[in-house]
């Protein structure tokens, strides 16, 4: 075995090697000893490099102060033999040993001994100090410390005895799960007495003395120790004050899980654990994705190098569809940006369903799991891949555990194994393409943390004097709104979070996008003013800002643009004109701007009233485009809108295109001048078009098809297709609509074995110097006819219906 794996930058290494993590889940707990083996042959078959699973810590010490980590109590408890015997199948090991595991365990993973002894003394209390109806328990009690101790007391070292580093299988761990998740779906933050000693330990930290506080929350404390903790449950806020203290309640809480998940690691590390550390992030709700900003956001203090901790994503599309066509990119761009240069891994990526009514579908898994590639994943772990059934008393859901997996309890393989299969082929054959690649974009949109920061908030009543609430209109347009809209206009662009970033590292974009509402900090508000002075081109809406996230007065923006708004206009089924685009759908309230004050701006947008509610305006050395409105996207008026702010940037707004509004594009380029190209129809019917995308040496236009006008794609489906891919001396495979499942070069010949939809066209374009000695073409035995264009050489051919093909190159003197 291999005896060296980390993660440097974006990527994953392997003994040196920058390698794509192909993992699947299996939970040996879940399956009879005596079918292990038979679900390990499968995942080695399936192509799989790596197995993931719990250690639940209820599973291993059953009893206060009895461990079995071999066996010797009940077979399914040889944790060792499992590991073993996974290393026997040449397979690495990812281990999860808590000590929450959520999982669909009852408890979320904790003992019933520990529940049943120490749960009323460690469980989450509310502000009245009732128990939360919640897994949940007060991190730091010390109850739950001490006892989480001695299970990392035994599993720890026991981890460590088994390491990559040591001759074992496992490379990586993850330090708990999902922690943040009982307060988001509670809705609800723990108020024990050890929860406000750290908020008011975290207050005197940040604050030089109580008058600062008071300032902010409009309160009269006479020290901190008189500080009580804000409401919970549904109460409004009743000042601006009140959202003030709130917001720095939200903000205490990224510092406590920070605290949290550093704790548990230290302890790992001090036990003799040296493999890389993951933590998982939830957010797709009923598929869709548009919550996950809410639970990465509760993990701020622990992004960058404040922790060595890479966030793992949940992808759990359920249904794949034009409908949430865009939430896998978004999540992924949203990860990429918070937690800086670590890689981007999938863990727990949908190959199963968690629910017995979401029936997953190989056709719709397909297109997720290419758009994922092209949407920066440098890995995932199947989830799960192995169906289970639960020990006794032991499941949230009775006893089946997933359902529609690659393979049953008893290791039958179902519709959705010979996918995997085939993605493993891809990812072999293709993974220098596919872990070098990146995206190449002149936009940038910007994501801001604070506006989703919101997993306790109260509800907004009017006290705080807001245009416009961030919570009740980011979805509508933000996420589904103008990130949605980009990707449907095949817009090449990046995402950065501007609470991390400097003015010196977006300088690059021509074109920068940000969702702004009343309240921004004024040190993210001032790179905003410095990017535009230096050239750049800003798109800002639905407001400028006017106070800081604490309700403190900061009006950087307003004062450089030099432009104060008049008041606002609420209207019934509002409608605005923007540039040369009438009566487009737009949301309540309209800012309105006084015409005479505008100066050296020019109005772009008017209301029904004709009141102006956007301008733009040179600042600096670059212009400022500014609507005081929001427009989401749930009209096609809505598209030319943004394409012609968009135009106003002057930059290279695709990579790759296609002449059907229905059919998704996207290109990403290595350093050695190869791509990788996904096209994708999300619509459950056929489309027809012409994809149009960049050659990456020559940057000339290249076409699919390569000779014609246009193909039929079918519905639901993807190609994922490697660019100036090299398959022997002078000849290069310029792009393919089957996916690529391996080449090998032979005696006079190479073979190339391909699989595609049976209603998509075949074509497979070769060029460079040597083409020209390719003498005949064959497909499963049968001569091929091809059409020579320059140094080019087209083949056109039907796929068979769910049988991989064999072509062959027949080569003069190779």
């Amino acid at each position: 075995m291999d005896n060296k794996f980390y993660y440097k930058g974006h990527h994953f290494y392997l003994n040196d090697k920058k390698v794509f993590l192909n993992s699947g889940e299996i939970h040996y707990f879940r399956i009879k000893r005596e079918l292990w083996d038979k679900h390990l042959e499968a995942a080695i078959e399936a192509g799989l490099t790596t197995v993931s699973t719990y250690v639940p810590w209820a599973w291993h010490e059953p009893e206060e102060g009895q461990f079995d980590l071999n066996g010797h109590t009940k077979p399914e408890r040889d944790l060792k033999g499992w590991l073993e015997r996974c290393q026997d199948h040449g397979l690495h090991c990812i281990v999860k040993p808590g000590p929450f595991i959520l999982a669909e365990t009852r408890g979320a993973g904790l003992p019933d001994w520990f529940l049943d002894q120490y749960g009323n003394e460690v469980k989450m209390r509310n502000r009245k100090g009732e128990v939360v109806s919640s897994d949940g328990v007060s991190l730091f009690h010390p109850v739950y410390q001490e006892k989480v101790a001695a299970w990392y007391d035994r599993i720890m070292p026991f981890i460590s005895e088994l390491e990559i580093s040591k001759g074992g299988p496992v490379i990586m761990m993850q330090v708990c799960n999902e922690i943040g998740v009982f307060s988001w779906l509670a809705h609800q933050a723990d108020y024990n007495d050890d929860v406000r000693n750290r908020f008011v330990k975290y207050l005197k930290n940040k604050f030089n003395n109580i008058t600062g506080v008071n300032k902010l929350w409009e309160t009269n404390y006479r020290s901190f120790d008189e500080i009580k903790l804000p409401p919970d449950g549904r109460n409004p806020f009743v000042s601006k004050g009140d959202r003030s203290r709130d917001q720095e309640w939200h903000l205490f809480w990224r510092n406590y899980y920070g605290d949290y998940l550093r704790t548990l690691a230290g302890m790992a590390r001090d036990r003799g654990v040296t493999v890389p550390f993951y933590h998982n992030l939830p957010g797709w709700i009923y598929g869709s994705g548009y919550e996950f900003p809410v639970n990465i956001t509760m993990y701020d203090d622990l992004f960058g190098d404040k922790s060595e901790i890479i966030f793992g994503v949940d992808h759990i599309p359920e249904y794949v569809s034009y409908r949430n066509m865009h939430d896998d990119r978004i999540i992924n761009d949203i990860t990429r940006a918070m937690q800086g240069n670590k890689p981007l891994f999938a863990a727990e990526f949908q190959c199963g369903s968690r629910e017995y009514h979401v029936v997953t579908n190989p056709r719709e898994l397909e297109l997720f799991y290419k758009a994922s590639i092209a949407n920066g994943l440098t890995g995932w772990n199947y989830y799960m891949f192995s169906q289970g059934r639960n020990p006794r008393h032991r499941g949230y859901s009775g006893q089946t555990f997933y359902w529609f997996t690659p393979l049953a309890p008893e290791g039958e393989k179902n519709s959705v194994f010979p996918l995997v299969k085939r993605m493993s082929k891809i990812i072999k054959n293709q993974e220098s393409l596919i872990v070098n690649s990146e995206r190449k974009a002149e936009v940038c949109v910007l994501f801001y943390p604070p506006y989703y920061a919101t997993e306790l908030e109260r509800p907004e009543a009017g006290a705080s004097n807001l245009q416009f609430n961030y919570a009740a209109i980011r979805r509508p347009a933000y996420f589904d709104g103008l990130l949605k809209v980009l990707q449907v206009l095949n817009i090449d662009y990046d995402m950065v979070d501007l609470t991390k970033t400097a003015t010196g590292e977006i300088g690059n974009y021509k074109q920068l996008w940000a969702f702004s509402t009343d309240e921004m900090n004024s040190r993210d508000q001032q790179v905003l003013v410095d990017y535009t002075h230096n050239g750049g081109n800003l798109v800002i809406f639905p407001n400028l800002p006017d106070r800081e996230m604490s309700q403190n007065l900061c009006t950087i923006l307003r004062d450089e643009i030099g432009i104060e708004p008049t008041g606002a206009e609420t209207i019934d089924s509002p409608l605005v004109d923007v540039y040369d685009h009438k009566d487009i759908k737009c949301a309540n309230p309209q800012i309105i701007y006084d015409v005479d004050n505008l100066k050296d701006a020019k109005a772009i947008a008017r209301t029904i009233r004709g009141s102006v509610c956007g301008f733009e305006k040179p600042l600096g050395k670059g212009m400022v485009i500014h609507l005081g409105t929001w427009f989401g996207f749930d009209t096609e008026g809505h598209k030319p809108v943004y394409e012609t702010l968009l135009n106003k940037s002057g930059a290279r707004l695709r990579q790759a295109s296609s002449n059907s509004e229905y059919i998704a594009v996207r290109e990403r380029f290595t350093p050695d001048s190869k791509a990788i190209l996904f096209v994708g129809n999300y619509y459950n019917e056929e489309q027809t078009g012409k994809v149009t995308y960049t050659h990456p040496e020559s940057g000339e236009n290249i076409h699919i098809p390569y000779l014609g006008q246009e193909m039929l794609w079918p519905p639901l489906y993807s190609i994922l297709t490697p660019v100036c891919l090299e398959i022997a001396k002078g000849i290069s495979i310029l792009h393919c609509t089957s996916d690529i499942l391996n080449f090998e070069k032979k005696e006079g010949e190479i073979e190339i074995i391909l699989f595609g939809d049976r209603d998509l066209k075949g074509e497979l374009v070769l060029e460079g110097s040597e083409v020209s000695d390719i003498t005949e073409v064959q497909m499963n035995g049968k001569q091929m006819d091809t059409a020579r264009n320059g140094k080019s050489v087209v083949i056109h051919y039907e796929h068979m219906h769910r049988k991989e093909m064999i072509m062959r190159l027949l080569i003069l003197n190779f």
